[in-house]
């Protein structure tokens, strides 16, 4: 391992840095502009070893579901991102090998979404750990949020659910390479989110689980939502796990597929085609928004018979 955290910042993260917003890393603080009209948008993730990926992933899987996560939720903004803050907390068992790989996948995907990094920190942990946070900006008027969501809109979401959640069960086999994929390097839908800025009336990204992610959308926008659960749209690995409402649930609450769920008006919604083949990415509707009865904000999920999923987990939660 290298002598100490200067070395360490020297040799991965100095490189990286070479924009003039980090100043060279010369100074405790990064300068950066917002333009006129624009709000600056600001996000950051933590993820902890062995809770957020697992404790023998090498340094690329570690970066790369850093930085894409943290990114995911700018795209769920409708933001543009900018820049970042990278923090480790490093652990007794990151040695050479872990940070080079690191380094290496951290700025092919800074590279990937044009983001900068402008400094951080690094902390011996006992329990290793990575915050990145990140910068971004976004049209004033148009910044998308979880509160816009109103009654007869309908629900859609990007891409595939589940292959997250999916990817993390064969993570250690590598028995499905596109689903683990998925979950050791999430694609952050950046170009989708700035293309439903001023479109959507309400955005999250999918990254604790579906149900919850869309239940975080009607408490802030206090209404709740019918989703049809066979309209969810599977990989075919996806299909083959679903095979009753039990195993379809798990994927609809697993969480780690960093796709979009928002809403949109009957005004708008013609204007999602073009949006998706433009993004590269599907948009299926899912479900209507509806009003809420006796305060009751969450998604209900219901079967092809009409009758409501259970979920023993609705999504992940820390505590």
């Amino acid at each position: 391992m290298a002598r100490d955290e200067f070395d360490l910042i020297a040799r991965y993260l100095a490189p990286l840095a070479s924009n003039a917003a980090a100043r060279g890393l010369a100074d405790d603080a990064a300068v950066f502009e917002v333009p006129a009209g624009y709000h600056g948008v600001v996000s950051t993730d933590a993820l902890v070893s062995g809770v957020h990926f697992p404790a023998h992933a090498t340094g690329d899987v570690v970066a790369r579901r850093a930085l894409g996560s943290a990114l995911s939720d700018l795209a769920a903004m409708g933001a543009t991102p900018t820049g970042c803050l990278l923090t480790w907390g490093i652990g007794p068992d990151w040695d050479e090998s872990f940070f080079a790989e690191f380094a290496e996948a951290f700025g092919a995907t800074l590279d990937t979404y044009n983001v900068d990094l402008w400094g951080g920190d690094t902390v011996r942990a006992t329990t290793p750990f990575i915050s990145v946070c990140v910068h971004g900006i976004g049209r004033k008027p148009d910044l998308l949020s979880r509160s816009g969501a109103r009654a007869g809109e309908a629900v859609y979401v990007s891409g595939t659910i589940g292959d997250g959640f999916l990817g993390l069960q064969a993570f250690g086999t590598m028995t499905d390479a596109d689903a683990v994929s998925a979950y050791a390097a999430p694609t952050p839908q950046l170009a989708l989110g700035q293309a439903l800025a001023g479109v959507a009336s309400a955005c999250i990204d999918v990254s604790d689980g579906l149900a919850a992610d869309l239940d975080h959308i009607c408490r802030a926008s206090q209404i709740a939502m019918e989703i049809e659960a066979a309209a969810a749209p599977l990989s075919a690995a996806g299909v083959a796990y679903a095979q009753d409402t039990n195993f379809l649930a798990a994927l609809l609450s697993g969480g780690d597929d960093y796709q979009l769920a928002f809403t949109v008006s009957a005004e708008n919604a013609p204007k999602l085609e073009d949006i998706g083949r433009a993004a590269q990415v599907a948009l299926t509707r899912i479900g209507t928004v509806t009003q809420s009865l006796e305060q009751s904000f969450s998604a209900r999920f219901l079967a092809a018979d009409g009758a409501e999923i259970s979920f023993a987990n609705r999504g992940y939660k820390h505590f």
